[in-house]
């Protein structure tokens, strides 16, 4: 004969239900609110893993712990970069100036002769239309960009001294049968962005001095105000180098279609190095994201986040991929599957053994 289920604890499962609920609904609206720090805090593990990349062969070299090599490592970025702005601050001021007058009145010229109001009308409405409005605004909080970047730079340099202490403290978080798959899945993440960032380093500093020059070849004002913005918009793959070329030719275009087309010559010269030669050459075989992925998931953290979306999209998309394959592809679906940075990362340890 069945018993009647006792009301009480059947009142209570459905309240503990309830209250769990709630639990995950709050934590997801705190993420949610906290996002924009959750970004800047992955800027700051960015940041810790390029540092620890420029002490890595110091250490190896010289025989320094890790405190004293990332101390001198910090030095010498803030010596280089006091080198650099005594030696080319007033010329570059003087051409950002030059820039920031030019520009808008050649937008402004370009839009009266193409008639790009109604396009805009007609885009503004949109998803990347609003993407765009709010890329725009990047500058608008002069105050809480060099904040963030504080924050970014001092966090990477924590995370960067005590690397260890901060993933003991994330993996004792996840539950103890997931622990080894969610190590394995931090330690690829780290080796793909490890070499993903370094590539992005050097493709940064070669775009900008061949932007530069080949701007100052062809006759296009302010060269080396334009090698700096396309050094920096190099960060974001896909998008950067675009938005990055759009001074360039408005710049351009205040002197003529013809120099015009020379600035665009100059721009797709770059690129396709950077894309044939230069990314492929440094980063190998370890990311192998598809063009559209990466495409797609950049535009997608931007709508979602804004601007700092828009910059963490790439390297975000990086470590979803290798967490897809590794925690639910091969754990949760049990499918054999390559992950290029766990294959990279023991063709390395193997070298390393020889």
């Amino acid at each position: 004969m069945a018993h009647p289920a006792d009301p009480a604890i059947s009142d209570w499962t459905f309240v503990r239900r309830v209250l769990i609920v709630l639990a995950i609904g709050a934590l997801a609206l705190a993420l949610w609110v906290l996002s924009d720090l959750l970004l800047l805090i992955f800027a700051a593990v960015l940041c810790a893993l390029a540092l620890r990349a420029l002490t890595a062969p110091l250490i190896n070299a010289t025989g320094l712990n890790q405190a004293v090599a990332l101390a001198l490592v910090v030095l010498l970025i803030v010596a280089l970069c006091a080198g650099l702005v005594l030696q080319f601050g007033s010329r570059l001021s003087d051409q950002i100036s030059y820039l920031m007058q030019n520009v808008p009145q050649a937008l402004q010229s370009l839009s009266h002769q193409l008639d790009l109001g109604s396009v805009s009308k007609e885009v503004g409405g949109s998803a990347i239309g609003a993407l765009a409005a709010r890329a725009l605004t990047i500058g608008s909080s002069i105050v809480g960009a060099v904040a963030g970047f504080v924050l970014v730079i001092v966090g990477g340099i924590y995370f960067a001294a005590s690397p260890g202490l901060y993933r003991r403290g994330l993996i004792a978080l996840v539950p103890e049968r997931w622990r080894a798959a969610v190590t394995s899945t931090i330690e690829d993440s780290n080796f793909a962005l490890t070499r993903w960032l370094r590539a992005q380093l050097i493709a940064m500093a070669l775009v900008g001095v061949m932007t530069g020059l080949g701007m100052w070849l062809a006759g296009v004002p302010s060269p080396l105000a334009l090698g700096l913005i396309a050094a920096a918009t190099e960060f974001i793959p896909i998008v950067g180098p675009i938005v990055g070329a759009i001074p360039a030719l408005l710049l351009a275009s205040t002197q003529g279609w013809d120099l015009t087309l020379w600035a665009l010559a100059v721009a797709v010269v770059v690129q396709q190095l950077e894309n044939n030669v230069i990314m492929p050459f440094v980063v190998g075989k370890v990311v192998e994201l598809p063009a559209a992925v990466g495409l797609f998931a950049t535009v997608a953290m931007g709508l979602l986040f804004g601007p700092l979306g828009l910059l963490l999209g790439y390297p975000l998309a990086i470590v979803g991929d290798v967490a897809v394959r590794r925690l639910y592809v091969r754990e949760a679906l049990g499918k054999p599957v390559d992950i290029p940075a766990e294959r990279e990362r023991h063709a390395n340890a193997e070298d390393a053994a020889e």
